[in-house]
């Protein structure tokens, strides 16, 4: 009977971008066949289209802090400040026109952009919360772009307008696109339980001093018959007056500059003072500060790296360093240039203390090079190729894994399940063996009686 036939499916290098998150990544392991390079699907998930959206988000930005210049320079020759003599108008005039021009090109393309996603992602495109904010920004400037036309002027109209600024934070989501920046920004995401928390610390501890702060000095003002001037009363008002103005000034003197807030409380009040500023200070400015710190630290390490995408990128960068370390090293030890290390080379290389040392490094202890030569040789061609290096070595370095354990004593169970089934097919042929020559010998002595009475 003929096999069936399977058809094989082409597959094409792609300019695919990493994928954002495990479920992404596992999507993509189910799709097969060649999607065209039209494809809107296709089109989104390239880092291209990741790339040039993000860079576009950083040329609006550009153009914002342009905007926000241009406004600076009116304010500023309104209020005749030094430096200001001349109106925004008269030193950049195309600024308007150029202003116009780029949100008229930027609301296009990102226009074009959520209308891409739409089309690739279709219903589940409403299944992402930065799909709905983008789908929100496009809104946002679909209704900008309205107010700008209509002749109406108004300051809830400039608030509206205002809130195209948004769109910066489209940057968070555009750079997790980016190995070198997704472990800042799963760390921000992942670190709000943890500032809870802190804030809530920081609060009840300073809300205590400013508390005490409060009492002790208006007992000194108002009850123990201190004479202070009235420009003293109201720096100390300034400073400790009310609870709000006193929590600042805790949190100034925590985590601010607290030398002034010091200054005051020695020239105005006592210099007693100073061992209160300089106690909380050190003990809760510097050390409790820093042991905070240091938790909230490694407890947002703790859950940025637990995150899916971020275990599989370090697991793909250590295989990427660790190729081309053992690239490097084939280059080095490939004298004969033939792409094949043979065991003299590697004898040769391997003699010296340094590739020694360096394989440690590496994870794997070299102490019998013929031996190691022979378990990276797997084909027995006596030759290491680039691609049994760095197979071989990523199998052999480093110090026994329970996996491998488990594997060792599965094969091992294996073998003693066949040995034992082989032993018992042995005792069963040796007890027919010896059942078969017990009848062949009473046969024998059948056919050898009838001559005898013959005899």
């Amino acid at each position: 009977m003929p096999e069936p036939q399977i058809d094989k499916v082409v597959v094409r290098p792609t300019l695919a971008r990493a994928p954002s998150s495990l479920k992404e990544s596992l999507a993509r392991q189910k799709t097969k066949g060649f999607v065209p390079v039209w494809y809107p699907s296709r089109v989104v998930r390239s880092s291209f289209f990741e790339v040039f959206f993000s860079l576009l988000i950083l040329l609006q930005a550009a153009c914002l802090a342009l905007e926000t210049q241009y406004s600076g320079l009116d304010w500023g020759f309104k209020l005749s400040y030094e430096g200001y003599g001349a109106s925004a108008q008269q030193i950049w005039p195309s600024v308007p026109g150029f202003l116009q021009a780029t949100e008229m090109l930027f609301g296009t393309l990102f226009f074009v952009e959520c209308l891409l996603r739409l089309c690739a992602y279709r219903w589940d495109f409403f299944c992402k919360l930065w799909n709905w904010f983008d789908f929100f920004l496009v809104l946002l400037w679909c209704f900008d772009t309205v107010l700008a036309i209509v002749p109406v002027d108004s300051p809830v109209i400039r608030l509206v307008r205002l809130v195209r600024l948004i769109r910066l934070v489209k940057l968070v989501r555009a750079v997790q696109g980016f190995d070198s920046l997704i472990v800042m920004t799963t760390a921000l995401r992942d670190s709000v339980t943890s500032l809870f928390w802190v804030a809530i610390i920081m609060l009840v501890v300073e809300m205590m001093f400013a508390l005490l702060l409060n009492q002790v000095l208006v007992s000194l003002i108002f009850d123990a018959g201190h004479d202070y001037s009235e420009a003293e009363e109201k720096l100390l008002f300034e400073y400790f007056g009310t609870f709000l103005r006193a929590m600042l000034t805790m949190f100034q003197l925590t985590l601010g500059t607290w030398v002034p807030v010091a200054r005051i409380l020695q020239e105005t009040v006592s210099p007693y003072f100073n061992i209160f500023t300089i106690l909380h200070k050190v003990i809760i400015g510097f050390a409790c500060i820093g042991v905070i710190n240091g938790v909230f630290m490694q407890e947002t390490l703790k859950v940025a790296q637990s995150d899916d995408i971020i275990m599989m990128r370090e697991v793909a960068n250590k295989e990427r360093t660790h190729a081309r370390k053992m690239k490097a090293f084939f280059r080095y030890a490939d004298h004969s240039k033939d792409h094949v290390i043979t065991k003299e080379e590697w004898l040769r290389v391997m003699s010296g203390p340094h590739a020694q040392h360096w394989f440690s490094a590496q994870g794997l202890k070299v102490k019998d090079a013929s031996a190691v030569f022979k378990l990276l040789d797997e084909d027995g061609s006596n030759g290491i190729s680039m691609d049994e290096l760095i197979a071989g070595v990523a199998a052999l370095q480093g110090p026994a894994r329970s996996l491998d354990l488990a594997n060792l004593i599965e094969d091992q169970r294996q073998l003693r399940k066949s040995m034992k089934g082989l032993l018992r097919r042995l005792d069963r042929m040796e007890i027919l063996e010896s059942q078969l020559a017990s009848q062949v010998l009473s046969s024998s002595r059948n056919t050898t009686e009838p001559d005898s009475w013959s005899l």
